[in-house]
């Protein structure tokens, strides 16, 4: 840029001296100017009297508890009410505390520092194109969050603590269940697991169909799903997955409900109208099927 004070301006916090580092590095060739790159504990101080920024960038690793709860409130809310533009960086362990203090219609999400995604996402927020795309490098986006997923799994399943959230209610689910039941669901998926394991992953990948069918399956054993194992389900990086559940939400296919039980944990289903819609999916391959 010729003129660097013109620059878009760029405020960054962490937990580490080697994230800062290599945020400032990657907001700088995206054509960024590092107004700051700070320790979490002064993120709440700055924002509060930061005059002006273009984009805030907030990478955490470790769970500060309602100090962190705070901090992603107000970036929340600073994106809400477009002061700046935001992006959140965790592990895969805080990823649904994360999500249930932003809105991925305000605030993009990310899984780990992988270079590629936040190239993408900095050169988006900046005013570059937004492009829907997995990255190549799944090294950290894809493998550290598979690390965790026998974990993501067992709480999805069990929804300890959890109350029964869904408000798409008895009579929907009854509806779907003439035409199918959550064991011949569960079947498709493996089914197309198996077919990436023999034929590599990526070449059939299809996020927001599986994302689809993973709430469906969930929706008739009457299962809440955590935001953290719907990325699972997405079968493709974690980041990737979650601008996917962005765009269906967008959509009007997928809402946020609360958990009642924990505050700092959101579930995802699958809107009336999602719902209706795949109903009659399944109601016309039912028809439709040869045996």
């Amino acid at each position: 840029m010729d003129d660097w004070s013109s620059a878009p301006a760029v405020l960054i916090f962490g937990d580490s001296e080697a994230g800062l580092a290599e945020l400032s590095d990657c907001a700088t060739a995206a054509g960024g100017r590092v107004a700051a790159a700070l320790p979490m504990e002064r993120a709440g101080e700055r924002l509060d009297s930061q005059v002006a920024v273009d984009l805030v960038i907030v990478d955490v690793g470790v769970d500060l508890g309602p100090e962190l709860d705070e901090l992603l409130y107000k970036i929340q809310n600073g994106a809400a009410a477009r002061r700046f533009a935001s992006a959140v960086i965790v592990t895969p362990q805080l990823l649904d505390i994360a999500v249930a203090r932003v809105d991925l219609a305000d605030v993009s999400v990310l899984v780990g520092r992988d270079p590629a995604a936040l190239r993408v996402a900095i050169r988006e927020h900046l005013g570059g194109p937004a492009l829907l795309r997995e990255s190549n490098d799944e090294s950290v986006s894809n493998g550290r969050y598979k690390a965790n997923e026998a974990e993501y799994a067992v709480s999805a399943e069990s929804g300890e603590g959890s109350a029964q959230v869904s408000r798409l209610g008895d009579s929907r689910r009854a509806e779907l269940k003439k035409s199918l039941d959550a064991g011949v669901i569960r079947d498709l998926i493996r089914a197309r697991r198996l077919r990436d394991e023999l034929f590599g992953p990526g070449l059939f990948a299809d996020p927001a169909w599986d994302i689809l069918l993973d709430l469906s399956a969930a929706q008739l054993e009457g299962r809440p799903v955590a935001v953290s194992s719907l990325c699972i389900a997405a079968a493709v990086p974690a980041t990737t997955a979650l601008r996917w559940i962005k765009q269906l939400t967008e959509a009007g296919l997928l809402q946020r409900v609360a958990d009642p039980a924990d505050g700092r944990r959101v579930f995802i289903e699958l809107t009336e109208r999602a719902a209706a819609k795949m109903t009659s999916y399944f109601a016309a391959v039912h028809r439709s099927a040869r045996y």
